[in-house]
């Protein structure tokens, strides 16, 4: 009984693992409130995940803001990218939405691409967070990788719209303990599945 308890113990590691969330959630929203620098705390989270994994992460806030660092320049100049995109498509959101009226083909093709771009945007942090790459390289890894591994792709995909939509929406009886863990359990659980993906390719490009 006493091993149960121990700091060795399952209850204990358990427990530090909760709080690591904690700490996890809570350092990211508050690195996300200048929003340009939602995407370098987002590759940061995702890094010192990766770290939690591995039970190498040490002192947590001090690798959350290693990662910080580490991906600063890379992942805002993505994030910048990836808002640039989006305001491109809702300008051009009307005219693509009257060639689509009556047409099922555009319709559906333009659907396909959206969900592309979607599963794709779910790997291109993580992957900063990972690999040394440029740009385009990183870019170029996640519209394969988000194809290629498909199935972890979807399940991702659903991790991601369940814990951060989901949840405080349509489940307000848990809206505070996901204000506390939410994003940052989302975060964990991906990495985990994505660090399994990522294993299977050349470490000689993981980031230290």
């Amino acid at each position: 009984m006493s091993k149960i308890f121990s700091t060795e113990g399952k209850i204990y590691s358990g427990m530090e693992r909760i709080y690591q969330i904690l700490l996890l959630n809570s350092i990211f929203i508050f690195s996300c409130l200048p929003v340009v620098t939602i995407g370098a705390a987002l590759a940061s989270a995702y890094g010192t995940a990766y770290k939690m994994i591995d039970h190498s992460e040490g002192v947590l806030y001090k690798e959350y803001l290693r990662q910080l660092k580490l991906n600063m320049l890379p992942a805002t100049k993505l994030w910048v990218l990836i808002l640039a995109v989006i305001g491109a498509g809702f300008w051009t959101f009307p005219y693509v939405q009257s060639f689509m009226v009556g047409n099922k083909t555009a319709y559906y093709l333009t659907m396909v691409f959206i969900t592309f771009l979607v599963l794709m945007s779910l790997y291109l942090f993580p992957l900063i967070a990972r690999f040394d790459n440029s740009l385009s390289g990183t870019v170029v890894n996640a519209m394969i990788l988000s194809l290629k591994h498909l199935p972890q792709s979807i399940i991702v995909f659903f991790i991601t719209i369940g814990g951060v939509v989901i949840v405080p929406i349509y489940l307000p009886k848990l809206l505070f303990i996901w204000l506390f863990t939410g994003i940052g359990t989302v975060i964990f659980i991906n990495a985990n599945i994505l660090m399994n993906v990522f294993k299977k390719y050349d470490i000689t490009e993981e980031r230290s």
